[in-house]
């Protein structure tokens, strides 16, 4: 018998071994598999066939285990990206799909960076509606869910980019002022700034707002200066030498650009130092240096691949230079090339343009064909008068119905519009009057029921302890002038009359911080000479969706954000609540809603809510504020 339990012991015994030596080994081949996986993205762009071997090598380590499995399929994503971007996004979701079964911060942080690597990919399409909706909803969220402050700084960047691309100039502002505080709290010295405050002051310049600009490009050259040889320092250098041809400081244009192009030598970034040569060019043309600016253009043609759109461009210059520098017979070369590449509805000028070039090189042989095609010329001018002659009727009654239609239209316009005004105006009433009867409701069973037991008190006082009696009178009236108080700055702050909406918006969320919620607010350009009326009225959209924040959202954290750019005004209040399904809150609208909508509306204004359960809310307003001055 003991020996059948010894037998026993000694088997279960060497099982255990087994298995913990197969775990053992599973761990060290995982271990080899990332680290092949890090040592082949870091060749990928020397070696892509080394690089590629060793991808394959470390799925083959990674087996059955689906996160370094999808690890796998990241890098090898990261390898095909550029030269194949099909491929690339094939991996891309493989690796998403496979890395979605591990619920782990690592596992989120590499879902984030694929999703990320995606909106690139439809980037590089011009796809930049598809983009904007994979950073904003699947990147950043799975960066914040991994606490990965970098990879959230990097979203809101490439945001703004996309944004400002887009002309979208208030939203390109907003999201790299979000990069900037992220990186500023987590990564002080992170080189991607010099991205953000050049961004900005690319906007700046384009606003001609040179103030701004060279307060946000001297900020990026403290971090280019702090990280030599950054990878962004070619683009800080190319929009500082904008700013300065801007503003006629040629010499330190030149002196830019010259810094950029040596930048770009050291880093071999061939796309920027096209970007800078033909600055450059343009610069010495702006100069009267033709020869120079011709001599930049022939060195990128002979050295740099071009897009066809870019070599398009690049022929038309060329043909310019050469025919400014009395080169005729170049510039007429160079015309050639640019037709034969045209495929723009251009085309057609430009062949004028050659018959012009040739001209000049065959002037005696093309006298005659000159008075032939006089005479036809006359001869279409005469049928063309003819054609207008008779059109001339058709087209005044064309006009005379078309303006009786567009008068028609105006005034159902119109019609409509004093509608929707009467409708807003009583809809504002009965906000009012809903507003006075919460009024009266607070009066009546707070500040009412506790002067009724002040007076009580004080009868009894009469007839009782009167040193007891008083001290609780004296707590009760503290409490009344308390709720007066509360009352009195739901009415009408003191703040926005005395010193205007930014201090007042910042004392209402300093006044709703505590223990369970943190209410942070930043303004952006706010101006001061806002009317009142239209102060009071901003300030009473943020009230309300703060007190639904409060009421609704069992939030920690709320952010106002409040900028102006010229007329427009932009709010965002967002948190990190519960969240809700905007479908099913659609057709459950309460009466704060109703109100913010109707004072949005009164402002020739829009709103827009993104929300999903679980993930909090993000409340976007954009309000007209000139048109109600």
């Amino acid at each position: 018998m003991y020996a059948v339990r010894g037998g026993i012991l000694l088997l279960w015994t060497m099982l255990v071994s087994f298995e913990a030596i197969a775990q053992q080994r599973i761990m060290v081949d995982t271990a080899r598999a990332r680290a092949l996986f890090m040592a082949g993205d870091s060749i990928a762009g020397s070696d892509t066939a080394l690089a590629l071997t060793y991808h394959q090598q470390g799925l083959r380590l990674a087996g059955d285990d689906p996160f370094y499995t999808g690890l796998g399929y990241f890098y090898l994503g990261r390898l095909y990206m550029d030269d194949d971007p099909q491929r690339g996004a094939a991996a891309f979701n493989k690796a998403i799909s496979l890395l979605e079964k591990r619920e782990t911060p690592l596992s989120w942080h590499y879902q984030s960076r694929a999703w990320a690597n995606l909106g690139v990919i439809a980037q590089g399409e011009s796809d930049d509606r598809k983009f904007t909706d994979i950073i904003l909803n699947k990147a950043i969220p799975l960066a914040m869910k991994s606490g990965d402050s970098a990879a959230m700084a990097r979203g809101y960047t490439n945001l703004a980019i996309s944004f400002l691309n887009a002309g979208n100039h208030a939203k390109a502002i907003l999201y790299s002022m979000q990069s900037i505080r992220i990186y500023q709290r987590n990564q002080a010295g992170e080189p991607r700034q010099i991205d953000n405050f050049t961004n900005l002051a690319k906007i700046y310049i384009e606003q001609q707002a040179y103030q701004q600009a060279r307060n946000c490009l001297d900020s990026a050259h403290a971090y280019v200066m702090a990280n030599p040889g950054s990878l962004y320092a070619p683009y800080y250098y190319s929009i500082n030498a904008q700013y300065f041809i801007n503003t006629n400081d040629f010499k330190q244009a030149t002196f830019n650009i010259d810094e950029g192009l040596a930048a770009t030598e050291k880093l071999n970034n061939r796309h920027y130092a096209q970007i800078l040569l033909y600055q450059k060019a343009r610069l010495m043309e702006n100069l009267h240096h033709i020869a120079a600016a011709r001599d930049i253009l022939l060195k990128m043609y002979r050295e740099y691949n071009f897009t066809a759109a870019d070599r398009r461009q690049l022929y038309h210059d060329l043909s310019g230079l050469e025919a400014e520098l009395s080169h005729p017979a170049d510039a007429y070369q160079w015309l050639k090339k640019y037709v034969a590449i045209s495929d723009s509805l251009n085309e057609t000028t430009t062949r004028i343009q050659i018959a012009g070039l040739e001209t000049k090189y065959n002037l005696a042989q093309k006298e005659k064909e000159l008075l032939v095609i006089r005479g036809h010329a006359k001869t279409q001018q005469m049928i063309i008068w003819g054609v207008v002659l008779v059109l001339i009727p058709v087209l005044l009654f064309f006009i005379y119905f078309y303006k009786t239609k567009k008068l028609r239209a105006e005034q159902a316009v119109q019609s409509l519009q004093q509608q929707q005004r009467t409708a807003l105006t009583q809809a504002l009433l009965q906000g009012e009057e809903k507003e006075r009867s919460r009024m009266a409701r607070d009066l009546h069973d707070g500040l009412g029921g506790t002067l009724a037991a002040v007076k009580l008190n004080l009868t009894n006082a009469l007839r009782d302890n009167p040193v007891a009696e008083m001290k609780k009178v004296i707590v009760q009236l503290d409490d009344s002038v308390s709720e007066l108080r509360r009352i009195a700055r739901n009415m009408m702050p003191e703040a926005l009359l005395r010193s205007g909406l930014e201090t007042a918006i910042t004392d209402l969320c300093g006044s709703l911080s505590g223990e369970n919620l943190q209410v942070d607010f930043s303004a952006i350009n706010l101006r001061t000479d806002i009317p009142k009326p239209t102060q009071i009225i901003i300030y009473r959209i943020i009230q309300e969706l703060l007190t639904n924040v409060i009421k609704h959202a069992e939030a920690t954290e709320a952010l106002v954000q409040c900028s102006q750019e010229g007329p427009v005004v932009y709010i965002t209040v967002e948190d990190n609540g519960k969240g809700m399904d905007t479908a099913v809150a659609a057709g459950k609208r309460g009466i704060g809603l109703d109100n913010i909508q109707n004072r949005v509306e009164f402002l020739k204004g829009k709103m827009e809510c993104r929300s999903s359960v679980g993930k909090g809310t993000i409340i976007n307003i954009e309000l007209h504020v000139d048109e109600n001055k």
